[in-house]
């Protein structure tokens, strides 16, 4: 009975230990069922995020792609618009070349115009003051040959009312080229020289850059250097100028351009006047003339942009031209006139200045 009672208690100890073995091993197998559980849950979260960073790293190559695409494509479109900028930069430059060249020529033809112009009045002038010194020159030869004649009469005859034998024929010889010169010198009747003839009026020459709202700035007797207002000069900035930006072009200083300078003969009274000033505007006007031939306008405007512009250099040979005729009438012109003794034209000359209608100076050059 013992062995059968400890027997028992052994199998309760044994039943209870399976019990506690049982409890233990399905306690493992909820935390194990439990942390595998968990470990899904991570592995899915896991899986999840790596099929999404997979699909982000797809989703950045194709936006890296993109991105390299577009970067090539602006830096194509870049070299394009700098080819493009740089075509129309030198399309710039040549058309702002042609435009100077062609005001350069407008101006040194306009310029060319004026100085012809110019040249022909002073020639009309110094084309009459040289015909009246010929002519003055002539009728003093006349009127000395007269008072020589006249002279050696009235001597020939106090000679021979003093008691010496002279021929009458002699004394007629005489008179007569007395007569002869007297009537020469009557037919040459010199008149005195106008103002305008010693003077030179400004031109009245119409010409399409002439504006008469800029005439009042004009000072006719003074200098007109300061002709730009200060608001005005303010106001001629360029943009590279507001910026700051360098520029390949100098500033030009409007004061420091040197002025025209007309040399005037000696003896002639000529004013220095503004080339502006000496032109007037005509509307309508358009084509302008050098001498007899004219210029329109449609020769600068067909002229292209490649096309080199060719001015003239005419204004030496117009200067040349002046200085000739200068020394022609310098040449032309008596450069010291002829003093006779007024008291013995008084008294021998017959033929007053007032009967050859001649001024009172001209009366007085006979020689007995």
């Amino acid at each position: 009975m013992i062995q059968l009672g400890s027997s028992e208690k052994l199998a309760q100890a044994r039943l209870k230990a399976i019990e506690r073995a049982r409890e233990e091993h399905k306690k493992a197998n909820e935390k194990a069922s439990k942390e595998k559980e968990i470990l899904r849950v991570k592995f899915e979260e896991l899986e999840g995020k790596l099929k999404s960073a997979g699909a982000a790293r797809k989703e950045l190559t194709r936006e890296n792609t993109r991105l390299e695409q577009a970067t090539a494509n602006l830096e194509k479109e870049k070299v394009e618009l700098l080819e493009e900028r740089d075509a129309a930069v030198e399309k710039l430059i040549r058309e702002r070349q042609r435009m100077r060249d062609s005001r350069s020529l407008e101006v040194t033809r306009e310029r060319e115009r004026v100085e012809a112009a110019m040249i022909e009045k002073a020639n009309r002038c110094f084309v009459r003051v040289r015909d009246h010194f010929t002519r003055l020159e002539a009728l003093g030869k006349a009127k000395n040959l007269y008072g020589q004649a006249s002279g050696t009469k009235k001597c020939l005859e106090m000679i021979r009312a003093s008691g010496t034998e002279i021929q009458q024929e002699m004394i007629d010889g005489f008179a007569e080229q007395e007569k002869i010169y007297e009537a020469e010198a009557t037919k040459l009747c010199v008149g005195p020289l106008s103002d305008s003839d010693l003077t030179l009026s400004p031109l009245g020459l119409p010409s399409r850059f002439v504006e008469d709202r800029f005439r009042g700035s004009f000072d006719p007797y003074g200098s007109n250097v300061n002709l730009i207002r200060p608001e005005t000069s303010s106001q001629i900035i360029t943009s590279l100028e507001i910026t700051g930006e360098p520029t390949e072009e100098p500033l030009v200083d409007l004061t420091s351009v040197p002025a025209e300078h007309v040399e005037v003969p000696e003896g002639g009274d000529l004013e220095e006047r503004p080339e502006n000033e000496n032109l007037e505007e005509v509307p309508g006007k358009d084509n302008l003339e050098i001498g007899n031939t004219p210029v329109r306008e449609e020769e600068t405007e067909n002229v292209g942009i490649e096309d080199p512009v060719l001015v003239s250099d005419s204004s030496s040979e117009g200067r040349e031209v002046g200085k000739e005729e200068d020394d022609r009438v310098k040449e032309a012109s008596p450069s010291h006139p002829v003093e006779e003794d007024p008291t013995a034209a008084a008294t021998e000359d017959p033929v007053g200045s007032s009967a050859l209608g001649m001024p009172e100076e001209i009366g007085q050059d006979s020689a007995p």
